[in-house]
């Protein structure tokens, strides 16, 4: 039976996402294309460990796309905030933030804190989470003056493509052909683009979809299906690659 690892409540927008509540265990060592700032929304304090080093305790963090780490924070209530690389916030991250778990000061995110706890301990709306989860973002990236260079708008077509797809099996080639590229002029660009290669991608796009359904009250099975899945076994087995956890042991409040 696997291990309860917190119970909160999880936010997702284009772009990016959030799970805000308490946690209970560690994660085991994982890896996602998402971007994650991660607060401590009470007193207490966050770990994280990369491999071959100790723990160490933070008060907030940001964590680059694909760096490896494990996560403990026993009970305290804390915020996870996911922005995708390709998004115009999640380039600027990328930039700033290109390698490793990164210590920030928590000071700088006052007010977001205060109004992400007092949000969730109120049971405000998700629509209130998600500003103030966003809103932390843009401290982040609101003093940014460097334009940004967007993402090229083939790669862009072939990911809201993709969103419109994620129920039904779809492969590189087909997203190729809909974007007018050979499939292997495709494969490099969109790694060139987004840093990741497509089926993970294609992974990660599945895995928030399914968790959107499970939010709006889906069964576990019926959930993984709507992200594309081929079974609640194969959701489960990916969510728990990424994340460091099970996707059962994560309970809604």
């Amino acid at each position: 039976m696997s291990k309860l690892f917190g119970t909160g409540r999880r936010v997702v927008w284009n772009g990016g996402s959030t799970w805000v509540g308490h946690t209970e265990e560690k994660t085991d060592f994982h890896a996602h294309h998402m971007i994650q700032l991660t607060l401590a929304l009470s007193d207490g304090h966050i770990r994280f460990k990369i491999p071959d080093q100790d723990w160490i305790s933070y008060g907030a963090t940001i964590i680059a796309a694909h760096e490896p780490h494990a996560f403990e924070a026993r009970g305290q209530l804390v915020a996870l905030i996911f922005a995708e690389p390709e998004s115009r916030e999640g380039r600027i991250l990328r930039t700033r933030f290109p390698t490793g778990v990164n210590e920030l000061d928590r000071n700088t995110f006052g007010a977001e804190i205060e109004a992400l706890a007092a949000t969730f301990l109120g049971q405000g709306s998700d629509e209130d989470l998600a500003a103030h989860a966003r809103a932390c973002i843009a401290k982040l990236t609101g003093v940014e003056t460097a334009p940004v260079r967007p993402v090229d708008p083939r790669v862009q077509r072939a990911i809201d493509e993709l969103r419109c797809r994620l129920g039904e099996p779809v492969t590189l080639a087909e997203i190729a052909e809909h974007v007018h590229l050979s499939a292997e002029r495709f494969r490099h660009l969109f790694l060139a683009e987004t840093g990741i290669r497509f089926r993970p991608y294609v992974l990660e796009l599945r895995i928030e979809t399914a968790i959107a359904s499970i939010r709006a009250g889906k069964s576990i099975t019926e959930s993984a299906l709507d992200g594309g899945f081929a079974d609640a076994a194969h959701f489960a087995r990916t969510f728990k690659r990424m994340y460091g956890v099970s996707a059962i042991s994560v309970q809604n409040a």
